[in-house]
Parts: C-alpha cells; structure tokens; sequence
C-alpha cells in the first residue's frame, strides 16, 4: 500500500525525483561500499607494518581489514575470481602446482599441519589478495597507491625520529628487537630491517607513479620522498640500497631522461655539501653499505656469512631433492646451520622439489609477462610494473619464504594498477571556451589530488 510520501514522490518529475534519490543516498549513515572501502585503506596503509601482530602469530592488523573487505565483496557478489584476467586459470594452476609439491613433500617427509598453515598464508596472500584488489576500479586502486606511500612513509618517519632519540635497549621492550636493531639498522614497522628497505623501494617507485598521475601534492610527494630515501639509508642494507637505488634510477630515467640527470645531479650535489660540511654518516651505513662500496668487498657489508654456506648446502642438497622435496619447514632442521637458507627459490627446490620451484616461477612469469606487455603499449606506466617487480625478484635471492602479505601487496598493485586503461584526464579548458560555454565540465576519476586543498 503507497504512502502519501509515495504518493508525492510519484507525482514528482522525473529530474526533482532523482535529486532527492541522490540526496537520499549522500545523507545514508554509511554504506556497505563505504565500509569495505574505509577497511581497504586502513589495510593498505598498514600492510607493510608487519609488527602489528599478536605475538609470533602471521596475521597482522592489515591482514584483518583486508580479510573484512573480502568477506564483504564475497557477501555481496563482488569478489573478482580472475585477477589475471585471461592468465587467471595459469596463475591459479601455478598456485597449485608449488602448494601440492609443498604438501606431497611434507606428507611423506615432514608435518602436515605446518604444510597448512603455510598453505593458508600462500593462498591468502597469493590468491585472495589479488582477486581482492581485482574487485575494485580504478579510482579506487589509486587511492591505494596513495595511502600505501603514505604508511610506509609514517612508518619511517616514526622510526628514524625514533632512532635518533632512542636507541635497542628502549625501544625492544615495546616494539619488539627489530624495529632499532642493536647496531643501530632500522626495521621500522617491517621488523626487519633488510624488508624496511624493500618496503621503502616499493614506496619509492610507487611514489613516482602517484607524482606523475598527480594524486599527491608536490610538497606531500617530496616530504615522502625525503622520508623513504632516509629510511633506506637508515636500513643499511647493501644489497636492499644496491636493489632499491637501481630499480628507481631505472623507473626515473625510462620515465623522463632529463629529470632523471636532474636528480642524480642534485643528489650528488647534496651528497657532496654534505661531506664537506664534516657531518658523519650513520654509523650502520658506514660499516655496512659505505665501507662495501668504497672498499668494493661484500665482507665490508656485515652479510651473515653463513648465508653464502647455507646457499652452497641448499644447492648440493637439491641434487636430492628434485622430484621429492623435504617438506615445509623441513630444511633448518637437516641443515647442519640449523637455519632455513636465504634464498627464496633454493628453498622451494629442496621442500618442495622442482614442481615447486616451476610453479613459483611460473607465478613470477605471469607478472613479468603483464608488466613487460604493458610497457610495450604505455611505458610510462608499465615501467612502475617493472621497478615494483625488479624489487620484489631480487629479494627473492635474500629471503626464505613469501607469504607475509607486506611482499606481494604492493606487486599486485602496481600490476593491476598500472595495466588498466585509464580514462583520459580532462583537457583543462581556455578562458574564452569557459564563457562560451558555462557549463561545468566533470572531472575524471583519477584527477583528485591527495594533500591539495578540495
């Protein structure tokens, strides 16, 4: 039965009907789209904030947000199930292939219930999270790219601000014994200082897409860009600053040649004040990224050399362990370093064999194969795809396992940032047209400028 309320908004025309429907829903409390886009942000920005975890337990605070936000696209039959769109049904056949070698290995060598939990957390960040991403539009993703850059820049922020008025000793009890390590390296809020630094690289090249794009101011954009440089310095990693640098330099100079001399230029002019102004270096850089570049050995670089040894067992074992591997986790146990060895690919080949290996390296070719193909057709934008992937692809040789979602979030979005097409911006318009046609001309989606006054 209609109500006189009804019965009015019948007899409205049609365009004073649609307003009040519009008005109707800018006044609603909170929709569910606004939900799930609050949790997204809120997770995005934290991601790379792997402390923020119950004790030993791999589930971090961005890992509950982003697990709200699938939950509710599911709920609402908005969960994209091909991410790759047409190499969807390969990447989840990859996926399968390195997970069932992982399990057939441990069934027969080791605990099947450690195999699960490592399954969930691949199938978590591996799966769920690019299709996640996948669900939402383009717009939508930017403003990622935007609060990404922005919680790994807080995170910085925090810790070298941190480091310079405390030191291991105070800040281990609260934040745990890798946020300030005891030589002074920051882990910040990665709790480690070797993935800190990867963390800021990604930041780094995500950094000149947001610039480019104009989502950030300028002022915002160079405050960050301060921020992340420090951190990287600050992680004083040698191979982490060789990866990060090198990968940005590259992003900087396919992108635009002159301004990447324009940098170089000016770093090397600042670098060179501030030599010659007698201010020291941090102490962790110097012993460990400085005295390897100026003495030009890696033993200047404070490298566990126990890596290389363990890389070198790895290696002979895998002679072993091709078609049946050790199983999950199984490696630290057999190794006489008692340690798992650092070298992502070397580990799924001796837990997993080498169906593993191919099936992470069939993962890895996908992505390369979408950056590269997206470079063919806009290089501006597909070489973020390349920088964020160089990135990650090196720091495969200097990690065990990666499943902590803080590795593969920014890859999968740059990846399906960067590969959409985009609504061109809107041409900005001459005075004269303005008042020969005054009516206001809509915005695009991707013109909204973070840190600008609205």
């Amino acid at each position: 039965m209609s109500t006189v309320f009804e019965d009015a908004r019948l007899d409205a025309p049609a365009a004073t009907r649609r307003a009040a429907e519009r008005r109707s829903r800018q006044g609603a409390p909170l929709s569910i789209s606004g939900v799930l886009y609050g949790f997204l942000l809120v997770g995005i920005f934290s991601v790379s904030w792997q402390i923020a975890r119950p004790g030993d337990l791999n589930f971090t605070i961005s890992d509950g947000a982003f697990l709200v936000v699938i939950l509710g696209l599911v709920a609402t039959s908005r969960f994209n199930l091909t991410p790759m769109e047409g190499f969807s049904p390969a990447w989840i056949f990859a996926l399968i292939l390195m997970l069932g070698s992982l399990f057939v290995s441990t069934v027969v060598n080791g605990e099947v219930m450690r195999w699960l939990v490592v399954a969930l957390q691949y199938s978590f960040a591996y799966l769920l999270l690019p299709m996640m991403f996948a669900s939402f539009d383009q717009k939508t993703l930017q403003h990622c790219v935007v609060f990404y850059i922005l919680g790994v820049t807080f995170s910085q922020a925090f810790g070298n601000i941190a480091n310079i008025f405390f030191d291991y000793a105070d800040t281990a009890p609260i934040f745990g014994n890798n946020f300030i390590t005891g030589m002074g390296r920051l882990g910040a809020f990665s709790g480690n200082a070797n993935n800190n630094c990867a963390m800021a690289g990604f930041a780094l090249v995500l950094l000149l897409y947001a610039i480019d794009r104009g989502l950030m101011n300028r002022l915002l954009a160079l405050v960050c860009g301060v921020f992340l440089l420090w951190g990287i310095i600050a992680s004083a990693s040698f191979g982490g600053f060789v990866i990060c640098l090198s990968a940005v330099s590259l992003v900087m100079i396919i992108r635009s040649p002159q301004w990447a001399i324009l940098a170089l230029m000016t770093l090397v002019g600042l670098g060179a004040a501030y030599f010659a102004s007698g201010f020291p270096l941090p102490a962790p850089f110097e012993q460990r990224v400085y005295g390897a570049l100026a003495g030009g050995g890696l033993q200047e670089a404070g490298t566990f050399a126990g890596r290389m040894e363990l890389a070198k067992e790895a290696w002979r074992m895998s002679g072993d362990t091709l078609f049946l591997g050790l199983g999950v986790d199984s490696f630290r146990v057999v190794s006489i370093h008692q340690a798992p060895v650092h070298v992502f690919p070397l580990l799924l080949l001796t837990e997993g064999g080498l169906s593993g290996l191919i099936g992470f390296l069939g993962l890895l070719a996908i992505l390369w194969f979408r950056a590269l193909t997206n470079m063919s057709v806009d290089p501006r934008r597909g070489i973020i795809c390349v920088g964020v992937l160089l990135i990650f692809t090196l720091f495969t040789l200097t990690v065990p396992h990666m499943y902590a979602r803080l590795w593969v979030a920014p890859v999968f979005l740059a990846i399906l940032t960067c590969t959409r097409v985009e609504i061109p911006r809107a041409r900005p318009r001459h005075r004269d047209e303005l008042q020969a046609s005054p009516a206001p001309v809509q915005k695009s989606d991707d013109s909204a400028t973070w840190g600008s006054p609205s």
